[in-house]
């Protein structure tokens, strides 16, 4: 029975079959056990995507074979490369198997009767059943032995998948040129969200091979697991190494859990960076410099979410670490500033801000910190998360207020915070969103929080955002579409932008990705996220 099944693809009929919709999780629910051999099976198990070789579905399908059964992923997008929705899943048990390598399986909650998995290789099976009076079939084709989930494009070849969204990083000089530029691949979507310049000249990377992010769901293959990945001074790969955190906590935990940020070198030379943690809390993870993990703290209280939180170090040696409270430890959310020492990750000061909400960034000025984010407008619930006005804190060293700052809630506010910093005259340069529409906006503030000037700018989008100062005394602006260098003044002295796309076309060449991190380098910026020369 090793012969080769014709192939009748139709996924709009298996989503009727099979239709038992998640929308917002990736995750498989429920299931069974394998009830016969395990020996007999075990060399099967893996995962499979649909041989649909010329994306004649408007769907994409895969599944996996594993100790609990049969797990069929249909996605639920309406076009062949659309990733910004999740996928239908139906779990089947095998009941029993047979010397000739079929699987029967079944499910009580399904129409469909003589379900079989042929096996008709290692790498290639068939699934086939009967429903409303017709008989189905459908060819997988292994592309891993191991057991994950992930949202492909809709490509017959995994290979040629593989290229279209690897780490991107790349850096630009401060009047334009492109100074370098690598894309990085392992997986079949795979991202970098932060980045950090070494004392020796090169760069650590931080991501997740195969990872997902195209604003849908199923943001990550494998929550527990991260990789850096370290870089000489052009951008070229020295080593990788994967990091399991499952020891740290249960990042399993989440179906479409944030990959991580704010990866930082400190002064011994050590990285640390924020990662989601136990029950939608935060990990913060500290690493010699090979990536061997030192200790790691989780934050239990401490709310992640996207990207409101950040940390540095301190004049004393010390990690300062702003979040929020929250979650359902929390009568109401409120800003949370941290000490935590640098040996140990415990925690040695605590503050909290009540009327203000999301902390978006930190800085240190002289001895004390400033802290941008949004304000609590009273609101419940988290369907407004980046409309409330934004704030400005000043504290001491201690963590006791100083002052604050918030904008008012009328037509023209400033909301979603997205970066600052502090400018030569001891003010602050705020890079937020306001009404009305262009809504990128800096303010320049003085040292109180006082509005000085506002300017808005066009082909900002992409929901996050970077503002630092150059060499010259003008500014680089960049968010996830666009980088831009701005004068003293705030005016644009060149711009590449693409507002409908990835390109960002510079005075000497393309990069074509998503930015999810920016950080200063003598003479310009460095820049990490997701793309492919593929689209350039």
């Amino acid at each position: 029975m090793k012969n080769k099944y014709s192939i009748m693809i139709n996924l709009k009929t298996l989503f009727l079959i099979i239709g038992f919709t998640y929308s917002l999780s990736c995750s498989k629910v429920g299931s069974g056990s394998v009830n016969s051999s395990d020996a007999e099976i075990q060399p099967y198990f893996g995962t499979y995507l649909l041989q649909d070789v010329d994306c004649s579905g408007s769907d994409i399908q895969y599944l996996k074979i594993d100790i609990d059964g049969v797990s069929i992923f249909d996605f639920l997008g309406d076009s062949c490369d659309d990733t910004v929705s999740c996928y239908s899943i139906k779990d089947f048990d095998i009941s029993e198997s047979s010397i000739d390598t079929i699987l029967n399986i079944s499910n009580e909650d399904s129409d469909i009767s003589n379900g079989l998995v042929q096996i008709i290789s290692d790498s290639l099976i068939v699934v086939s059943y009967d429903y409303s009076n017709e008989y189905l079939k459908f060819t997988f084709g292994k592309i891993k032995d191991d057991i994950s989930s992930f949202t492909p494009l809709c490509d017959q070849e995994y290979e040629n998948t593989k290229d279209i969204a690897d780490m991107m990083v790349y850096a630009v000089s401060d009047n334009g040129d492109l100074l370098w530029k690598n894309y990085l691949h392992e997986g079949i979507w795979d991202l970098a969200s932060s980045i950090t310049p070494l004392a020796d000249g090169g760069y650590m990377v931080y991501g997740l091979f195969d990872a997902v992010n195209w604003g849908g769901c199923c943001y990550t293959k494998d929550a527990g697991v991260r990789d850096i990945i370290k870089l000489n001074s052009q951008g070229q790969e020295q080593w990788r190494k994967q990091i399991d955190y499952e020891d740290y906590s249960s990042l399993t935990y989440w179906p479409y859990a944030d990959i991580g940020k704010s990866l930082i070198e400190t002064s011994n030379g050590d990285l640390i960076v924020i990662t989601p943690g136990l029950d939608h809390f935060i990990n913060v993870i500290m690493m010699d410099t090979t990536g061997d993990v030192i200790w790691t703290k989780n934050l239990s209280g401490l709310y992640y979410w996207s990207s409101y939180s950040e940390l540095l170090e301190n004049e004393n040696g010390n990690i300062v670490f702003v979040g929020y409270i929250g979650g359902s430890q929390a009568a109401r959310a409120r800003a949370t500033f941290l000490i935590l020492d640098y040996d140990t990750g415990n925690i040695l000061k605590q503050a909290e801000y009540s009327g203000l909400l999301h902390t978006k960034a930190i800085i240190s000025v002289g001895e004390d910190f400033t802290i941008f984010g949004a304000s609590d407008t009273g609101e419940t619930g988290w369907s407004d998360i980046n409309s409330h006005p934004i704030f400005l804190l000043k504290i001491n060293s201690e963590g006791e207020e100083i002052w604050r700052k918030i904008w008012p809630d009328d037509e023209l506010k400033p909301f979603h915070a997205l970066d600052f910093i502090s400018t030569n005259d001891n003010g602050y340069l705020l890079f937020c969103y306001s009404d009305p529409s262009p809504y990128a906006t800096l303010i320049k503030t003085d040292s109180e929080g006082n509005e000085e000037w506002r300017k808005k700018y066009a082909d900002y989008i992409g929901g996050k955002g970077w503002i630092q100062e150059t060499d010259d005394g003008g500014y680089f602006m960049a968010s996830g579409y666009a980088v831009t260098k701005l004068d003293q003044n705030g005016d644009v002295e060149w711009s590449a932008a693409a507002p409908t796309g990835f390109n960002k076309n510079f005075n000497n060449g393309r990069v074509s990705g998503l930015n999810h991190d920016m950080k200063k380098i003598n003479g310009g910026a460095v820049i990490v996220g997701y793309g492919s020369t593929s689209l350039e």
